[in-house]
């Protein structure tokens, strides 16, 4: 039995070391970024490099075709929103008129329901204008310096994703020559890892495409404004979960508000986001993606919350596969596989590995005890 003295000492070490790593990992946010973003994406480039290997073509050949497609492709992708957001940018002056009109449809029903003029309405709006302003202004200056800041991130990452891939039987032998001295832990981590990393990637991929198509379509259908780009731009921030899909259907419907007669079509546009949103998250997503992540929805949420608050945009977006690796090696490493089954999501455990509790209606079966 541990003394009281022990248990203190032990859980201000714990409580240490929950402080440092989210002091290291707060403030070494960019590194952190600027390696993990090109190790996912070695992962998910790896056969194409190991296929051009083993046709006879040098190391370097492979990697630098990989490296070039991956940059091809974000950079068309790229064009198409810039080009799409500029067709937006020359409407600007349209949307802004139609948003003055329903905003003075929304002071004249506020007039006949509270009983309250324009010119009291505008004192008011004018007493919040400024308060606003000043915080919007702080908001965009923000968004502005994380955007710069993320692109500079960005920019060095085909260069090492170009080394990683060229380096990649070093990184083998080093992890042998580890597993030849200890006990493999560091290899199966790894070999777990690049296969959770690129079936992830290619399913974020696969579904990005299938919801584009499908966002694309429905908006088009309903005349909608702009639907590519909406329908694109609500694909792609699908890939931040939980969050990303409403804050495309919003842009959606607002855009369908000011350039439609009548709210009917924001409701439309909604319907779309939402029958999209059913046939991805009940078909398709569990058909691409299936288990490589397999971690609860409360751990999925609390990693939403924590990329967020840590790493900001890009944290969100890579919360679920650091959740993800970290189960892994909690799986893997003797004496924290309780905390990779807590991260896990449920499955049907066999009767006799069930923790027999008070509460729990199933019994153990006759001549079976419940296992420590």
């Amino acid at each position: 039995m541990e003394s009281r003295t022990d248990l203190l000492a032990r859980y201000v070490l714990i409580l240490l070391a929950l402080i440092t790593t989210t002091v290291v990992l707060y403030y070494g946010r960019d590194l952190f970024i600027l390696l993990f973003v090109p190790a996912l994406l070695a992962f998910l480039t790896l056969p194409l490099s190991n296929r051009l290997d083993k046709a006879g073509l040098p190391v370097w050949v492979g990697a630098l075709a990989s490296t070039l497609s991956l940059v091809v492709l974000g950079g068309l992708l790229v064009l198409f929103l810039a080009g799409q957001f500029a067709d937006l940018g020359r409407d600007m002056p349209a949307l802004g008129d139609a948003l003055g009109r329903h905003v003075e449809e929304l002071r004249g029903w506020v007039e006949q329901r509270f009983d309250l003029d324009r010119d009291r309405q505008e004192v008011l709006v004018k007493e919040e204008a400024g308060s606003m302003a000043k915080r919007m202004g702080e908001v965009l200056m923000g968004f502005a310096s994380a955007t710069g800041a993320t692109l500079a991130i960005l920019v060095p990452i085909p260069l090492i994703l170009f080394f990683l891939l060229l380096l990649r039987g070093r990184f083998s032998l080093f992890l042998h020559k580890l597993a030849e001295k200890g006990n493999g832990t560091a290899l199966r981590v790894t070999v777990r890892t690049s296969r959770l990393a690129r079936k992830w990637m290619r399913g974020v991929l696969i579904v990005m495409a299938f919801l584009a198509v499908v966002n694309s379509i429905g908006f088009l259908m309903l005349g909608l404004e702009h639907a590519i780009l909406l329908g694109v731009t609500a694909a792609v921030l699908n890939v931040i979960p939980y969050v990303g899909p409403w804050i495309g259907a919003a842009l959606a419907m607002l855009i369908a508000l000011l350039t439609k007669d009548s709210g009917l079509y924001a409701l439309g546009t909604l319907g779309v986001i939402l029958f999209s949103q059913f046939i991805d998250n009940n078909f398709v997503t569990p058909k691409v993606v299936g288990s490589s992540v397999s971690i609860n929805p409360l751990a999925s949420l609390v990693a939403l919350f924590a990329g967020g608050m840590l790493w900001g945009v890009m944290g969100m977006v890579l919360a679920i596969p650091i959740m993800g690796i970290l189960k892994v090696v909690c799986d893997e490493i003797p004496g924290l596989e309780a905390y990779g089954f807590l991260l896990g999501e449920e499955r049907d455990w066999p009767e006799e590995e069930r923790l027999q509790l008070p509460f729990t209606k199933s019994k153990p079966k006759a001549g079976s005890e419940p296992k420590a």
